[in-house]
């Protein structure tokens, strides 16, 4: 009886001690600090002054800080996406080990890494990275990402599975190198109040042209199709429609067309012409919409078929064939009703 409940009691203590081993081991297995092929985590990235991401594509994005400029530079040409630039430094931010990768996986891990991993580069100032990361794919609950750490002093010899505080997932999509998919799609952009005219010409016969202009004093001025000043009625909803103008995105410079439909839509008419000039700006920011054929048969309110995408319309931006949404554009078009 008495051997019963001595060993009845040592299971329970080892019980006890695996539960505490395990809890330990998923609350703790990321304080690692003390170990450099860890620490991942930058601490201050407003730092950071330039990231190099490159796949096994030769893929490449190169990303700069430009000091007195709200956008980084994308590969010496483009700006970046201010949302996607920001979420990478968050994660710079946050990332924290989670654990080793098991010895079963390590091997594997290893070969996936050197066949498939993305380089990240991270500068804060110099020639040579201060850190960089060698990040492959998610871990197979999508819970982590199989990372191996490299500084100045070398690279670690172990991966690691690595997460974001905060995040549930995997980090591997953040660092893309698609140049068209990195670059800031904005069109029109005017702070504050930095937003002086708009123009819209319409060339298709069942829009009018109109035009909008906003003095130092704050008074708008409307012009309508012929050119002649419009004695406006409604003054908050021509104020509200100029505003519009503030913030203006395309969708993506993916347009999706094959070299024949590219240089067709160069050389096709608009079917509206939008620019807009910020205080001071002599030549103004231009767009020119053309209209698009939709992709499968799709009604209007009136249960009639429409003859162009409800959806999406091309553009010509700055010498590029780009897609935009008519739901952004869609009330550019018009002027305000019953003016």
């Amino acid at each position: 009886m008495h051997r019963n409940l001595r060993l009845f009691y040592i299971l329970l203590l080892m019980t006890g001690v695996v539960a505490a081993v395990n809890w330990y081991a998923e609350h703790h297995s990321g304080n690692l600090e003390g170990d450099a092929a860890t620490d991942f985590a930058l601490a201050d990235t407003a730092a950071v002054t330039r990231i190099f991401i490159a796949d096994r594509d030769g893929g490449v994005a190169d990303l700069e800080r430009v000091a007195g400029e709200r956008y980084w530079l994308l590969n010496g040409e483009h700006w970046a996406r201010k949302d996607a630039v920001d979420l990478v430094l968050k994660t710079f931010l946050r990332a924290r080990v989670k654990g080793p990768v098991p010895q079963a996986e390590r091997e594997q891990v290893v070969k996936m890494l050197a066949a498939r991993g993305k380089k990240v580069e991270i500068y804060t100032g110099g020639d040579s990275p201060v850190k960089t990361w060698y990040i492959g794919t998610a871990t197979q609950n999508h819970t982590g990402t199989y990372m191996v750490l490299e500084t100045a002093e070398g690279k670690a010899r172990d991966p690691y599975v690595v997460h974001m505080e905060g995040f549930t997932g995997f980090l591997s999509t953040r660092f893309f190198t698609d140049e068209r998919e990195w670059r800031y799609t904005g069109v029109f952009d005017f702070p504050g109040r930095s937003l002086h005219r708009v123009e819209v010409e319409a060339h298709d016969p069942e829009y009018a042209s109109y035009a909008m202009e906003i003095a130092t004093d704050g008074v708008l001025t409307v012009w309508g199709a012929d050119g002649r000043r419009l004695a406006v009625r409604d003054t908050l909803a021509w104020q509200d429609q100029f505003l519009r103008f503030r913030k203006v995105h395309l969708e993506t410079y993916n347009h999706h067309l094959d070299a024949q439909g590219l240089e067709a839509k160069q050389a096709h008419p608009p079917a509206f012409t939008m620019r807009a000039w910020g205080r001071g700006q002599t030549d103004p920011t231009t767009i020119e919409l053309l209209w698009k054929d939709p992709v499968e048969d799709q009604y209007d309110e009136a249960g009639e078929l429409m003859p162009y995408d409800g959806s999406r319309m091309y553009a010509r931006f700055r010498g590029e064939v780009v897609l935009v949404q008519r739901f952004v554009f869609d009330p550019l078009m018009n002027g305000v009703a019953g003016e």
